[in-house]
């Protein structure tokens, strides 16, 4: 009878034990949910009409001649809906306004408004401003209408209030 060195009788108990214990049964993983990504949702501010209202001394104040502060102040009715925008303005006490309605298109892309005028009344058609939305005011800040002075300063200076 051949004795077998212990290292290799240990090795054989080894192999043994393994080759003895059953297979687990192959599991299969739970399914997974099939995730549907939420369509990211436009930024912009609600539909309605909002109004600021901008005083003739002001506009002197901020450097414009009588006759020009007169044509830009009075209150002003920002009607937004959809990708339209309109602007009704009425004249300050004392003060005729020659073009009080104007509007154009508008398009809303993160934190910047883009607005294109039907009707440029002497300022380039196309400028955009940055907005924000808080509560019910709406706030315009300049950021790219460097030719209309008037424009920048009703749209800019004072916050817009929402109305309806």
């Amino acid at each position: 009878m051949k004795i077998l060195p212990l290292s290799l009788l240990i090795i054989a108990l080894v192999v043994s034990a393994c080759a003895s214990k059953p297979k687990p049964t192959p599991t299969r993983p739970p399914p997974t949910e099939t995730l549907v990504p939420t369509p990211t949702p436009i930024r912009r501010p609600p539909d309605g009409t909002y109004t600021t209202k901008i005083t003739q001394q002001e506009l002197i104040t901020a450097g414009m001649d009588e006759y020009t502060a007169c044509e830009n102040a009075g209150t002003f009715e920002l009607t937004i809906t959809a990708d339209r925008w309109d602007i009704i303005q009425t004249a300050a006490p004392g003060c005729t306004v020659l073009n009080p309605k104007f509007g154009g298109a508008v398009m809303f892309l993160g934190d910047q408004a883009s607005f294109h005028d039907d009707e440029p009344f002497g300022c380039s058609a196309d400028y955009t401003y940055q907005w924000d939305f808080t509560g019910n005011v709406l706030r315009f800040s300049t950021f790219n209408d460097v030719d209309c002075t008037q424009r920048a300063y009703f749209m800019s200076k004072h916050p817009w209030g929402k109305v309806r």
